[in-house]
This record gives structure tokens, sequence and C-alpha cells, in this order.
């Protein structure tokens, strides 16, 4: 009779190991698997944001044999005499899929989750903590089955964490460029006029192994730049995550998953665009523009090229990932709901427990920006408020995470 177990992997040596299984399950075609569940995005995570943590990489096997994976680290929180620990999904700062499994194993590795949980969640020391599912996702419905039937013994709470706008790519440019507004439509054709016409050639290109690693250096800086400008530290201030960035670029170039496209204007890079094809699907990680060349609207006119060569491509979608930041919205006005799972031990006083953890975290969020970051972020979260309203868009964007 076949038997399901899980075994948890706590030491880098053996995550290292596991690149053919995690490929193998790849490769057979798990239903849900994004880049950011590649045994090469994880792993570089791991060795640069893994010191000080603990892995728990989760294989579920039967009979020897791994159906499915579950990258989890353990993190300790700590505010004055208050503590806790929670296992979370691994690989920040984008961690929108839990795990890799095959359709038809999916239940069972669900089941054998569950049973790990309830003998490893001890009352408020020990807390599971999934963010950024996607509403939609099958191991989200099939993980609140499973928690339905033993309710007594864990307590479950998702709430919406964030939008993720993307697009529906049609077959054609034409079909896609004639949905978007003709004010739009003219506006881009008139900003790459008045570029050509006062600065020169605007030519897009794709970066290969002789060019990416310049282009990653002028992309790093445009970032920072951008974000400085307006009193935020920015991702790349910390060097872990640039090296993170540079390391994924390089293994994702061999795999032939990078998409790294810069605009040059005269010879000058003045936008890039650090993005990821994977199962025909466009991911937008992150950009860089120039500053200097804002009035120009160089950051949508690469957009524009870039959704336009996806279409080319003929995949089936650009994703924009987590985030509502009105730009998105400009292109498209579909959008995902990202949910935040934690899961408990059940037992006296669930929801104010629940209730408490939330505000913890919160606060513990919160500490980690100093005031300065903090009224810029606010100011920045205002104008982009404003900038929604103005696109008609707040009520529908409003009613979407509410739902």
């Amino acid at each position: 009779m076949s038997k399901t177990t899980i075994r948890v992997v706590t030491e880098s040596e053996e995550f290292e190991s596991l690149a053919p299984v995690w490929n193998n399950l790849l490769e057979k075609g798990c239903d849900e698997s994004t880049m950011y569940l590649t045994h090469e995005w994880l792993a570089t995570w791991w060795q640069h944001f893994g010191e000080g943590q603990r892995s728990n990489l989760l294989l579920v096997e039967r009979d020897h044999r791994v159906i499915g994976i579950m990258p989890l680290v353990r993190n300790k929180y700590r505010l004055g005499p208050f503590k806790l620990d929670a296992l979370e999904s691994m690989g920040w700062p984008s961690r929108n899929y839990v795990g890799l499994m095959l359709p038809e194993d999916r239940q069972e590795v669900i089941s054998a989750l569950l049973a790990y949980l309830k003998e490893n969640l001890h009352g408020v020391s020990l807390i599971l903590r999934l963010s950024l599912i996607p509403v939609d996702s099958q191991f989200l419905g099939a993980l609140k089955r499973g928690l339905a039937s033993i309710s007594e013994d864990l307590a479950f709470k998702e709430r919406v964490k964030t939008l993720a706008p993307y697009i529906d790519l049609p077959v054609s440019w034409e079909d896609y460029f004639g949905s978007l507004r003709g004010k739009r439509r003219r506006m881009l054709g008139r900003m790459l006029r008045n570029l050509e016409k006062e600065h020169g050639v605007v030519k897009f290109q794709q970066c290969d192994a002789d060019s990416l690693e310049e282009g990653l250096n002028r992309f790093f800086d445009l970032h920072q730049e951008r974000w400085q400008a307006v009193g935020i530290s920015g991702s790349f201030a910390d060097p872990r995550v640039k090296e993170l960035y540079r390391e994924v670029a390089w293994k994702f170039l061999n795999r032939g998953w990078l998409y790294f496209s810069s605009m040059n204007v005269d010879g000058k890079l003045v936008s890039a665009m650090y993005g990821c094809i994977f199962n025909r699907k466009l991911y937008f990680i992150a950009a860089g523009r120039d500053i200097r060349y804002s009035k120009y609207s160089v950051g949508q006119l690469h957009e524009m090229h870039v959704i336009k060569d996806a279409v080319s491509r003929n995949l089936s979608e650009f994703d924009f990932l987590q985030g509502d930041e009105p730009y998105k919205f400009y292109w498209t006005k579909s959008a995902r709901r990202y949910m935040r799972v934690t899961i408990i031990k059940g037992g006296f006083l669930t929801a104010l427990r629940l209730q408490l953890l939330r505000a913890f975290l919160r606060l513990w969020d919160v500490r980690q920006y100093s005031p300065r970051e903090i009224c810029a972020i606010l100011f920045m979260r205002r104008r982009e408020r404003k900038e929604l309203k103005k696109m008609g868009l707040s009520g529908q964007l409003n009613k979407l995470r509410r739902s």
C-alpha cells in the first residue's frame, strides 16, 4: 500500500542537490508554477537571504518518490518582549505561488501538508503564513476544502493582500492597440515622435550574454535614481537584492527564460525592463527609467514595445505581478486578487488571536522603514489613489478587493 510522508530539508547542500527532482516536476507540467517556484530563483534567493533563517523545505513523498515540494522558511519576528515564529513562503519579494505538484497529486499533497501542520503548529508560538496566492489558485481551493474538515484543529484566515493586473494577449497587436482609448494611442504616438525629433534614433533590443552585465548595471542605477528622487531607498539599496537579480538573470538566460529589454535613445540606455518568459507568459518583474526623459513617457513607450513584442511571440499573457499602481491600468482593466493566508492552531479565542497576529505583523512591517520613507510612501499612495480616481477605477478596484 502506498504511503505518503513529508520530509523536511533544512541544509543548503541538500537544497542545492534537489535541482534534478525539482526540474523534473516543473517539466512534467505543474499547473500553477511560475519562475518564482524554479530552483534557479529559490536556491539563489536562499544563498543571499538564508543567513540567520531556517529553511523548511517540505518534500512530500510517496514510496520515497517526491510528488510535491513546498519551499517554506521559518522567520522569527521580535517587537520588544513579544516574539513570533512563522513558517512562510520562501523567496521574497514575490512569492505568488506556494508549491510544486501535479494536478493529480494535489489533494494528496494537501492532506500531507495539513497533517504536518496539525503536528507542528504550536499555539501562538508558530504559525503558517502564505503570501500572494492568486484567489483562483487550485491549491488555495483544495487547502480550504481540507481545512473545513479539521476546523477544530487548525484555524484559517484569508484576506486580500494586493491586486495583480494582467493582459490576456490577443492574436494581433492591431487588435490589442485598437482596444486602447484613442486619446491614449495618440499620446503614445506623439511622445515617440517628439523623442525621435529631439534626441535621435530610438531602438529597442534584448540583452544577450555580451551586453547583459552592462545592461544590468544601468538598470540598477536607473531604478535607484527614480526611487531616491521621491525619498524612498529602493529595492537595490540592499546589495543582496542586487546580487540576487544579477545571478538569477544569468541563470534564466542559460535556461532561455530571461526577458531583459532595453530602450536606447541615440545609443544611450534610458529604460530597462527585467522580466521572464515562463509557460508562455511574460512576467514584468522590475523596471528602471531615466527620470531626465520623463516628459517623453519613456517608461510607457517601452511598455508598449514590450507588450507588442509579447503579442508577436504568441504569448498568452502579460503579467504585471503584484501591485495596483496606476500605470499598469493604462494597459488593462483586468486584475487578480492576491490573498494572504494565515493558519494557526485551533482552540481558545481563535478570532482574537488572528486579529492580534495581524496587528503585530503590520507593526513589524512599518518598523522596517524610516519615518522619512513612511511619509514618502504615504504621499505616493495618496497620489496613486488620486490618479486611479481620475481614471475612473477607484470604485471598480475597491469592489474587486472586497469581493
